[in-house]
């Protein structure tokens, strides 16, 4: 039977509200856990071996959240009768996961595909599942004062990283380089070494996450959810004089809003101001914009519309946009993924497949290897294709739509349950949330310690040592948190609402600050900010349901359909650990294994785990590139280039590239392979190999062809083959990518001595090589 009620309060029993109190308690250590941990799920390759447990954590995470849902939905439809709020997401979701499915078939890496996608929409499903269990204002309070909290407790964070934190980064990079080089992955003497320091002495101040704009992002998030619950308490004043509580509340705010000017991040903050304009706008004429928001609506749609074609009217006439370096290297992003969606226009290149295909099309004087185009629309566009982007555009305007335009609503014809007091039923939850932060925070981002320990005199200072970093790491942010806790929800214990859409106004201003700082970043898609982003939709959609009690569908499912629901649960999570979780994690497990190893030098040992690393998970090439390199890397210590060696490292590279048929170093490797076995060959043999070299050569410079390394490592095979056309034209346009590079680079930072790229003792050999072939006759 089907039917629609208003009210879904009284309908609940007292068991479903318990059950929904749980859930809401996990929702809420899951935002506390993503936001005060730092998530980077877009490891590409077996380039940062080091961070391939980052995927596990966000998988972790994604899958739990899934589940979650999945648990959620099997519980509703063995109750008595199954209520559940349309959100708007649904729409847009069907249309996400369609697009999603089938740009997954079209991607090349597969496993990164999958990675992505259960990453990026896991916060989305959390929304649809909040929606149903913020079924009250207390709530809702609760989960902003939540992320308010959080918001104190990142700039708890941004703060220590800016007076201590980068201060002793750099002392210790100044007494140890090549340690923190290494935990880096990056290679000495390199444009990412040069990168590297250069961001060091900028003193990027990330907090929690991984860039400053996302921590910006974040505490503009925040800010907003403080913001709406200091006007609920500022309007729940019994007087006109500012009490205590009020001016604590105000100054928590400003505490938040201090966290985002650490951030330095200017994308972040030009966003909020707009967003703030944008409330100050609302408090000030909110009757005049009511009575004439449609039109308002299309005013802003056309001037976003003519502020785009400006902006790419200025891009293709000045091959940059307006603003800093920042914005220059923004086109040179844009412009290379307008090239990408130009070569996949309906299918997309496959979610999280962005980076490895990006070096086809970046610009040979761009300096930076980017993984996003940092800009929202194009990174879905160029992934997801068309139809992904209208799926995600859907999922966050239908609900912000029927925010701006709600219909009739139904009065509600049941009595609302009594509103629990804020402050008294936030003290379990604020428990348990510090208790996530301070017993599962350790496990995802455990103490880096290294170097032996003279018992005798050094073990006191490590003990103090110890202590000193758990408190900063740890405890710290945790009463960080909970005093901010503390705070927001101080005197929130009223039924009195904030106002006529206060709080909502404050939320849909947050939701559109965000969309702006993002049409110049990437924040949108780190996992903290996109929980919490996420997380204020829900509260939206809960908002407009709450504020007049919308109507709802209400089953009573037979036992036919509870235990099909019950068994597609199962299949659902069967194939959520199946596909998306065991085989990387037991993968990555392995990897880790097999790192450890090398480190020992039980080189046939890591042989082995790498291998069955390889088997573990069909679908990710990382293990066998990472097999490939360790017999490459034996063969660089030893000196001696063994054909055994060689092959078993040609194998790996084949294996890899068959799973990821467009990333360049692979094919790059294989290139020094078959070069390498050339060098201890003769006759036929030698020429198959070089022949053999040059081929793979070109298909590696076919996915880097802005890459001056990969020209000389042709030219060089070419000239060994006496194929002299090729090598001079090789040799000449590496100098050519080279000369581009420079001058950017003179312009970017005309202050800074010019580092190159290419090397300058190959840059010199390049020019040499062409003077002597130059002069040389055309065979």
């Amino acid at each position: 039977m089907i039917k629609t009620q208003a009210n879904s309060n009284s309908s609940k029993s007292k068991g479903q509200v318990i059950f929904e109190y749980i859930v809401l308690a996990f929702c809420l250590c899951v935002i506390a856990i993503r936001t005060t941990v730092t998530e980077s799920p877009d490891v590409q390759s077996a380039d940062q071996p080091s961070r391939l447990i980052d995927i596990v954590h966000s998988l972790s995470i994604s899958t739990v959240i899934i589940l979650s849902l999945v648990i959620w939905f099997v519980y509703g439809f063995c109750s008595r009768r199954f209520l559940y709020r349309f959100s708007a997401i649904e729409i847009g979701l069907c249309l996400f996961i369609i697009a999603a499915v089938v740009a997954g078939f079209a991607a090349s890496n597969k496993r990164t595909a999958i990675t992505d996608f259960v990453t990026l929409v896991a916060p989305i499903l959390m929304a649809v599942l909040l929606v149903q269990i913020l079924d009250s204002k207390f709530k809702i309070k609760l989960l902003l004062a939540v992320i308010a909290a959080l918001g104190t407790a990142s700039a708890y964070q941004c703060t220590s990283q800016l007076f201590t934190g980068n201060k002793q980064l750099i002392e210790f990079y100044k007494e140890n380089p090549d340690e923190v080089l290494a935990q880096q992955n990056i290679t000495p003497n390199t444009i990412q070494h040069w990168q590297f320091e250069h961001r060091l002495r900028s003193k990027d101040v990330s907090g929690f996450f991984t860039t400053s704009n996302s921590a910006g992002s974040f505490a503009l998030l925040a800010s907003f959810a403080g913001l709406a619950l200091f006007i609920e308490k500022f309007r729940n004043r019994k007087s006109n004089s500012f009490t205590p509580q009020l001016i604590i509340c105000g100054l928590g705010v400003a505490v938040i809003i201090f966290g985002l000017a650490v951030t330095r991040s200017k994308g972040a903050i030009a966003a909020s101001l707009i967003a703030a304009a944008m409330f100050a706008f609302y408090l000030l004429f909110s009757n005049w914009l009511k009575a004439h928001k449609k039109l308002i609506l299309i005013a802003c749609l056309l001037s976003a519309l003519a502020g785009g074609w400006v902006v790419v009217r200025y891009g293709i006439a000045h091959r940059r946009r307006p603003g800093g370096n920042s914005m220059l290297v923004r086109w040179q992003y844009w412009h290379a993924s307008a090239q990408m969606y130009a070569d996949h226009p309906l299918k997309g290149l496959g979610p999280g497949n962005f980076a490895h295909a990006y070096f086809r099309y970046k610009h040979p004087s761009a300096m930076e290897e980017v993984s996003d185009p940092h800009n929202f629309l194009l990174s879905i566009l160029t992934q997801y294709g068309p139809l992904g982007l209208v799926g995600f555009l859907a999922m966050i305007l239908l609900p912000l739509s029927k925010a701006l335009f709600p219909k009739p609503l139904l009065t509600s014809t049941n009595a609302r349950r009594p509103e629990p007091n804020l402050r008294k039923l936030a003290i379990p939850f604020a428990i348990v949330i510090s208790a996530s932060l301070l017993f599962i925070r350790p496990i995802l981002t455990p103490i880096k310690t290294g170097g032996h320990i003279d018992v005798t005199t050094g073990f006191m200072i490590y003990v103090v040592a110890m202590i000193y970093a758990i408190f900063i790491l740890y405890v710290a942010p945790m009463l960080a948190f909970a005093f901010g806790l503390w705070i927001f929800t101080t005197n929130q214990d009223k039924n009195k609402d904030a106002g006529p859409g206060y709080t909502c106004a404050a939320l849909f201003c947050a939701v559109c600050g965000l969309l702006i700082h993002n049409l110049i970043d990437f924040a949108i898609f780190e996992p903290g900010v996109s929980t919490t982003f996420w997380a204020i939709i829900a509260c939206l959609i809960a908002l407009h349901f709450h504020r007049k009690s919308r109507p709802q569908l209400v089953l009573k499912p037979a036992l036919p359909i509870r235990i099909l629901m019950v068994a597609a649960a199962l299949l659902l999570t069967w194939a959520c650990l199946n596909y998306a979780l065991v085989p990387p994690a037991k993968s990555i497990a392995k990897i880790r294994r097999a790192n450890r190893a090398i480190s020992n030098g039980w080189i046939l040992q890591a042989d082995r785990l790498l291998t069955a690393a390889a088997e573990d998970d069909p679908l990710s090439p990382t293990a066998s590139s990472l097999n490939a390199q360790l017999f490459l890397n034996h063969i660089r210590l030893t000196g001696r280039k063994y054909r055994d060696l060689l092959e078993a490292a040609e194998d790996n590279l084949l294996e890899a590239i068959k799973r990821d048929n467009a990333y360049f170093k692979n094919f790059e490797q294989l290139t020094q392979v078959y070069a390498s076995l050339a060098e201890i060959s003769t006759g036929q043999e030698r020429a198959r190999w070089l022949n053999e070299a040059l081929d793979t050569a070109g298909k590696a410079i076919n996915r880097y062809p802005g890459c001056a390394r990969l020209r000389l490592e042709r030219a060089n095979i070419a000239q060994q083959l006496g194929k002299t056309d090729l090598a001079l034209a090789d040799y000449q346009k590496a100098i050519k990518i080279e000369d581009g590079y420079q001058q950017q680079f003179r312009q970017m930072y005309p202050k800074l001595e010019i580092f190159s790229r290419l090397g300058n003792e190959k840059y010199r050999f390049a020019k040499q090589k062409i003077k002597q072939l130059s002069k040389q006759p055309a065979p």
